[in-house]
């Protein structure tokens, strides 16, 4: 029977154990540290490599300007630079225009040594390994020199070729909706003109770097001046808007003649380059003359009266402006004066007057109407042929006749002989009112140096319509 283990001989074998354990966990720790001093010992000479290699040359994946140098010296991107900066040209290429640029056109000079020198300056030998994970995409700009004013020559002449087949940007404008009459805001739009300055910009940055293409981007594109969000144009709308919807009503003689109604007056609406809005008076005037002169004119026995367009024009203009309703009284003025009529005129019947001093003539119906005027020329006072004065009768009405004068020089013959084609004589067959073709000119002072031999003479139309209206036996009254 196996007999039950005493304490202190337990004690002893567990102490005993223990011991056996403890000698393999030492080892283990032991072996671990070694191992870890081994991977520090290798990272560190490892750094140590990488740092020195990587101190003289680029990290694999570095780009310089977009080039790739992996694993290049700096002397190495320096004789590639030299190289290729002889025969270095670049595309540019976008929106449309395509021109290239070689060294020789803009006389480039790299430096190749302070180019490679500035790349190389930019990286960190130490940081090798993060380099590595995360590549360095290096600019170099400040080696690279060029002709400033041959680049821009290029571009400027490549872009203004381009543009004169090129849409235009379109800017936002005040425009009329002709449905509405009333005033929108048109939305801008861009379009395929460049912009010389912006283009210059992308060529410069993109030869400052040696890219041997420049892609142009939509910012390239010539931008509207004027946008739907500008405040002076939103205003602009909103006046023109208002100059239209006023009411105004055109009058004559105070009674309504014509209501000036949105739709017309939106289209006088005129909006400046400049934002300012007004009211074209010119297509006022116009519109007056077109509609209301009609309407309008009148004539009494001294006057004619048409309608005043432009007074018009800037009284609509100047109602619209001052956004004020109501009426306008359509204004007149006088286009033709007459001589003034002769006193008495209303007690003599019906008559033709002959006013020897105005050289005007009018026919009075029995009312005292006129139904008849013209201007006339008289004998001729110069010569002492001057028209007979005095109240007469008309004694006959005759057409084609020939007008034989005396032969007061005494040459055989008759001084004059006249064909006219009306012939009213009112003193005797000797003096009387006639057509005169051959005469261009009547009225004013004409009879005192070259005036008739003493008959009245009247336009070829005036001689028409005066017989076709007076009666034989009709009263003529010359006077002075």
């Amino acid at each position: 029977m196996t007999q039950p283990t005493s304490a202190k001989h337990a004690r002893k074998t567990d102490s005993a154990a223990g011991a056996t354990a403890a000698k393999p966990a030492k080892s283990r720790r032991k072996a671990i540290s070694l191992l870890a001093l081994g991977i520090a010992t290798a990272l560190v000479a490892g750094q140590v490599a990488g740092t020195s290699y990587y101190g003289s040359h680029f990290v694999p994946g570095t780009t310089v300007n977009g080039a790739d140098v992996s694993n290049m010296t700096e002397a190495e991107l320096t004789r590639q630079v030299a190289t290729s900066a002889t025969s270095w040209k670049t595309t540019v290429a976008g929106q449309g225009l395509t021109f290239a640029i070689g060294a020789t056109d803009i006389d480039l000079d790299v430096s190749p040594a302070d180019y490679a020198r500035d790349a190389k300056a930019q990286t960190d030998a130490a940081s090798w390994a993060l380099d590595l994970a995360h590549p360095r995409h290096i600019t170099v700009s400040k080696t690279v020199a060029y002709n400033r004013k041959k680049l821009d020559a290029l571009v400027d002449a490549a872009v203004q070729a381009h543009n004169q087949s090129a849409t235009p940007p379109k800017n936002a404008w005040c425009a009329l909706n002709q449905k509405t009459s009333t005033f929108e805001v048109t939305q801008e739009a861009l379009g395929t003109a460049l912009d010389a300055n912006v283009v210059k910009a992308q060529v410069e940055k993109g030869v400052a770097r040696l890219h041997t293409k420049v892609s142009l981007k939509r910012d390239a594109l010539l931008r509207p001046q004027l946008t739907s969000k500008d405040a002076g144009l939103l205003k602009a709308v909103d006046t023109a808007n208002a100059y239209a919807g006023h009411a105004i009503t055109l009058t004559k003689d105070g009674k309504p003649l014509a209501k000036l109604d949105k739709k017309t007056v939106a289209t006088w609406v005129r909006v400046g380059d400049d934002l300012s809005v007004g009211l074209d008076r010119d297509a006022i005037a116009q519109w007056a003359r077109d509609s209301l002169a009609k309407k309008v004119a009148k004539s009494d026995e001294e006057h004619d009266y048409a309608i005043d367009a432009a007074s018009l024009a800037a009284s609509v203009a100047n109602a619209a402006q001052g956004e004020k309703d109501g009426s306008l009284e359509v204004p007149l003025a006088v286009t033709a004066t007459r001589p003034a009529q002769t006193p008495g005129h209303e007690g003599r019947g019906r008559h033709i007057d002959l006013n020897l001093s105005t050289q005007y003539a009018r026919f009075y119906d029995k009312d005292g109407s006129v139904i008849w005027r013209s201007y006339f020329v008289s004998g001729n006072t110069s010569e002492g042929r001057a028209t007979p004065t005095g109240t007469f009768k008309v004694n006959a009405k005759r057409t084609n006749e020939t007008l034989v004068g005396a032969d007061e020089d005494g040459d055989g013959e008759p001084d004059y002989k006249s064909h006219v084609a009306y012939w009213m004589p009112f003193v005797g067959n000797a003096v009387g009112l006639h057509d005169a073709s051959w005469r261009s000119a009547f009225g004013g002072s004409i009879y005192s140096y070259a005036g008739s031999h003493g008959c009245v003479n009247l336009p070829p139309r005036a001689a028409r319509e005066l017989y076709g209206l007076v009666k034989v036996g009709d009263t003529v009254y010359v006077h002075s």
